[in-house]
Parts: structure tokens; C-alpha cells; sequence
């Protein structure tokens, strides 16, 4: 009997292949009203083709993994090479199979468009049921952890607390934080029986050192009594959370504690051409319409110029200058007033520039940023060098994330951690963010991010202000 993600994984399947069965159909339908070259019973047979197609091309992908493992927009990401590959497959043994495969041509171009607009569409909507369901159900993961509340940065680094895994941190158990500010500090591992007693959770995160035996084995103890999974974490990944890299040198094997893939010089070229491709065509389709537009808008509601122009730390801690449109009032932008965030509601924004915000449009000049080599599309977002004085010495590893170009969104933003700092532990969380986007970057990775961001902007997103 099925139960649980196997269920699921055959459920969303069936789903995916009635859609496709549904989709040829009509697109067979459509074309038949104006060709009677297409034979029926041929067009049958390929669609079960094309299922069989899918079905393994998905299987190679790991499409149907559990959606609360992936973001929509990494659904997308896998989706995108799914099509792809999909469609050559196809065509590639129709081209052997087929006497005269011309005759079919449009009806699988029609076809795999048609997919390319339905399919996402319907993972949304589907999302939107299962989110719904959940939700009335209450299928939510709480943890607790057993470590230290400084860890908190390294939790949303490692993407436990992501929203999309349905993890909720209850709290942490261990040592008390040294200043005294976490809000979801529980008690000690001596209180853990009282904790687990006074607190509804499903599973615990034991992550202390492997030499506090004593302490281990009084977690672990009342976990069993209380019937609470436990997931040991080795020391919480202390000697680096990215991946290891095993060199040699004199014979000798070496592990290297941190290996970023933009290390590689064929990586860095890669991601170079990706940045330029991507904002000329921004610059073409875009900017060279509405940037004109917006300029004479922002003359007329506003005065001031058009542009707003601010020192920022680039790779390497190169001071660059970063381009936005100008949202604010001319006067709250002089170089020579103490630096202040812009907060919600904030007096010195234009009804203009809120609009702007709200959109990020007044980020787009920065494609000239990118064009220029100070910024790439995707990365970590630069901060005023005033706030990243402010953050260096307070903030552990926040000097890492200028190893690489800032970006015009990143892995941090369309996670929800964008706006105002309010506090170190909002810029620890930042900060881990773009670590792990630094560890683990991708092309793919990219196109997930700037797929986020672009679903965020026609959602709305309440953190732009």
C-alpha cells in the first residue's frame, strides 16, 4: 500500500501525465482544423511516448521529490532542463521512428509550448491546495535544538528553517546566550525532560560538541522517554558548513575547509558571460524604453536627479558605485548627513519612489553596475559601507560575502531577508544566506534566484519599502 511521499510522488506524477495527455490532445485538436496530414492513430502512440518520456527524463531529474524540499522557483529551475531534454528526446526518436517527421513538427513545437505556460501554473496551483491543506491539518514540523541560540545563523544557512520544509524552531536548549537577547532561549540540558513536558515537538537537533558525552546522553535519554525523534548534527559542521575539498601537496592529502565554486576561473567566465548576455537584454528590451520614462517622472515629481549615486563595497572590498533611480528627497541624500536606513514609512521617500521600491525598479540602472564588472546579476547585495563598518566586528563571517560580486538580488533576498537591519542577529541571518549562496553557486542557482525574485515582484513582497 502506498502511504506518505510515495503516495505523493505517484499521485503528482499521474497528475503531471494527465495534463500532458490532455495538452497533446488539444493541441492535436487545434492543428487537426487546419491539416488533415495528421494521422490519429499515430498522434495516439506518441502520446504515450511522450508520457514514457517524461516519465524517465523526471525520474533523472528528481522532479517529484517532496515539493516542501524545493522553492517554486527551483521547481522551475528543474522544470526548465526537464522541457528541454524532454523535447529533444522526443524529436530525436520521432526523427528515426517517422517516415516523414515534418508532418508532426508543429504539433510537438505546439505541444511543448503549451507545456512550457500550463505546467507551471498548475505546480502553482497546486502548491496553493497543498499549502491549504497543511495548513487546515497543522502539518508542521516543530524542533527544538540542542546547542547554542548563536547557531541560528547556521540553521537558515543550512536551510533548515526555510519555510518550504515546514520546519517550526520551538527554541534552544544549552548554555545560556552570552548577551542575553534570545527571545527563543528554553533552558539547559539539565531542564530538557521539563522542556519536552512543557512544549510540543516533533523532532530535536542535537548539536553539541562530541566530547560533552554527559550531556548527550541526558538529551538522548529523554528523548526516548518522551517518544521525540532525535537527529545528531557532528558538531554542527564547526570546521566550515561548505563543501571540502581534497588536494594534495607533496604527496600529501590535504582537506580544504572551504571550497567556493567561483573559485574556478572557468566558473567566474562562465557566470561573467551569463551577467553580460543577461543585461544587455535587459538593457534592450527594458531599460531602453522605460528607464526614459521613469527618469521623466522622477524630474517631474521630484526635485533632484535622476540617479542616486552611493559608495558600496564591491568583491574584494573594492569600493564601487552603485547606481539605483532616486526615491528619496533630494535633500535626504546629501553625502554629508549621518548615514540612516531607509525604514517603512520613511518621511524622506517620494510617492513616486515608494511605487519604485515597492517594484525594485529603482534597482535597475545597477544593470550598468554589472555591465561595468562591479556587479553581477545574482550575489550577495551590497551594503552601504557604512552599515558594513558597522556589521564587520559585530557579525561573524560578514567579510566572507564580499569574495564574490554583489548582485542586484540574491540568494538572501528571495528568501525574505531584505530591508531594514534592525539588529546583528537580522544581518547574521543575511549573512548566512549569502554564505551558502557563495558554497553552493550554480548556473542553475542563478536562473532559480532571478525565477524567485521575478515571482516575488508580482506577488509583492511586504520587506520592500
Amino acid at each position: 500500500m502506498l502511504r506518505g511521499p510515495r503516495l505523493n510522488y505517484v499521485f503528482r506524477l499521474c497528475l503531471d501525465l494527465a495534463l500532458l495527455a490532455a495538452t497533446f490532445w488539444g493541441a492535436e485538436q487545434w492543428l487537426l482544423t487546419s491539416s488533415a496530414q495528421l494521422d490519429v492513430s499515430v498522434c495516439s502512440w506518441m502520446i504515450a511516448l511522450s508520457g514514457l518520456i517524461w516519465y524517465l527524463c523526471a525520474r533523472a531529474f528528481h522532479f517529484y521529490t517532496s515539493i516542501t524540499l524545493f522553492t517554486y522557483s527551483q521547481e522551475l529551475t528543474i522544470f526548465i532542463r526537464l522541457l528541454l531534454t524532454h523535447l529533444l528526446v522526443q524529436v530525436f526518436l520521432l526523427v528515426l521512428i517517422l517516415d516523414d517527421f515534418t508532418i508532426y513538427r508543429g504539433l510537438i513545437l505546439l505541444y511543448n509550448a503549451l507545456l512550457l505556460v500550463l505546467i507551471p501554473l498548475h505546480k502553482y496551483l497546486y502548491r496553493v491546495i497543498a499549502a491549504y491543506v497543511r495548513n487546515q491539518y497543522k502539518y508542521v514540523r516543530k524542533i527544538l535544538v540542542v546547542g547554542s541560540s548563536d547557531l541560528s545563523p547556521t540553521l537558515y544557512r543550512s536551510g533548515i528553517l526555510i519555510n518550504n520544509l515546514r520546519y517550526q524552531l520551538v527554541g534552544f536548549v544549552g548554555e545560556p546566550p552570552a548577551n542575553g537577547l534570545a527571545s527563543n532561549y528554553l533552558g539547559t540540558v539539565q531542564q530538557m525532560q521539563d522542556i519536552l513536558l512543557a512544549h510540543e515537538i516533533d523532532e530535536v537537533f542535537l548539536a553539541l560538541p562530541s566530547h560533552q558525552t554527559e550531556e548527550i546522553n541526558v538529551v538522548i535519554d529523554c528523548c526516548e522517554q518522551a517518544q521525540v525523534q532525535v537527529n545528531v548534527i557532528n558538531d554542527f559542521n564547526r570546521l566550515g558548513s561548505g563543501a571540502l575539498k581534497l588536494t594534495s601537496y607533496a604527496g600529501l592529502p590535504v582537506v580544504g575547509l572551504r571550497y567556493f565554486p567561483l573559485d574556478d576561473t572557468e566558473n567566474r567566465i562562465f557566470k561573467r558571460g551569463f551577467d553580460i548576455i543577461f543585461s544587455l537584454g535587459v538593457l534592450l528590451f527594458v531599460l531602453s524604453w522605460l528607464a526614459p520614462l521613469l527618469a521623466l517622472l522622477i524630474k517631474l515629481s521630484s526635485r533632484g536627479p535622476v540617479f542616486f549615486r552611493q559608495d558600496r563595497w564591491g568583491i574584494n572590498n573594492k569600493k564601487i558605485i552603485c547606481y539605483k533611480f532616486r526615491t528619496m528627497v533630494h535633500n535626504g541624500q546629501q553625502g554629508e548627513e549621518p548615514f540612516r536606513q531607509a525604514a517603512r514609512q520613511d518621511d524622506r521617500v517620494t510617492p513616486l519612489g515608494r511605487l519604485l521600491r515597492k517594484t525594485s525598479l529603482d534597482e535597475l540602472p545597477q544593470f550598468f553596475n554589472v555591465l561595468r564588472g562591479d556587479m553581477s546579476v545574482v550575489g550577495p547585495r551590497p551594503h552601504p559601507i557604512p552599515l558594513s563598518l558597522e556589521s564587520k566586528d559585530v557579525v561573524q563571517h560578514y567579510m566572507m560575502r564580499h569574495l564574490v560580486k554583489p548582485g542586484i538580488t540574491g540568494w538572501a533576498q528571495v528568501n525574505g531577508s531584505r530591508g531594514e537591519i534592525q539588529s546583528p542577529l537580522q544581518m547574521s541571518r543575511r549573512v548566512a544566506f549569502d554564505l551558502w549562496y557563495i558554497e553552493n553557486w550554480s548556473f542553475w542557482l542563478d536562473c532559480q534566484i532571478i525565477f524567485q525574485t521575478i515571482v516575488n515582484l508580482i506577488k509583492g513582497d511586504e520587506r520592500a519599502y
